[in-house]
């Protein structure tokens, strides 16, 4: 008797034990593949970076690059404008710049011998939005054909 009860005491702790060592084992392998998961990209931290925008109609396209000047402010470089399809050098301004959102304007003008007219795109008033992905735009114009300016209204750059 004393072995049959020592036999089911311990084929229960047996089954016992061993529905405890797959908890354990599951309970392992989780916290090895939460400690190797790659973090959440944390996302961009200013407006810092490149940009691009193409007009609605498609023919002014600017990809440009801001990076932070020694004064805290933002530098535009990297900028061509490709009009209609073909790339041109050009020559940029940014104004009124204060970080980390608010940015008065950006000019980028075709000033290049290849371009025969001095294609522009202006932006105002842009905004960068919290998690420096877009610059919103409540007004914008753009000259194409030459001499004609074209107003935009709230339209978005958006982050490359």
């Amino acid at each position: 008797f004393r072995h049959e009860a020592a036999k089911k005491y311990f084929a229960s702790t047996k089954i016992h034990d061993l529905y405890a060592m797959k908890r354990i084992i599951i309970a392992g392998l989780l916290l090895v593949a939460l400690a190797c998961s790659k973090d959440k990209d944390p996302g961009f931290t200013s407006a810092e970076g490149k940009w691009k925008y193409t007009t609605s109609d498609g023919k002014i396209a600017v990809t440009f690059e801001l990076t932070k000047t020694s004064s805290g402010g933002l530098t535009i470089s990297s900028q061509p404008i490709i009009v209609d399809g073909v790339a041109f050098e050009s020559a940029s301004l940014i104004d009124g710049v204060s970080l980390p959102s608010n940015i008065a304007t950006i000019r980028i003008n075709a000033n290049d011998s290849k371009a025969v007219y001095p294609y522009n795109i202006i932006f105002k008033n842009g905004v960068v939005n919290s998690d420096f992905t877009k610059i919103e735009v409540p007004d914008a114009t753009y000259t194409f054909p030459w001499p004609a300016v074209k107003a935009l209204k709230t339209i978005v750059i958006e982050r490359q």
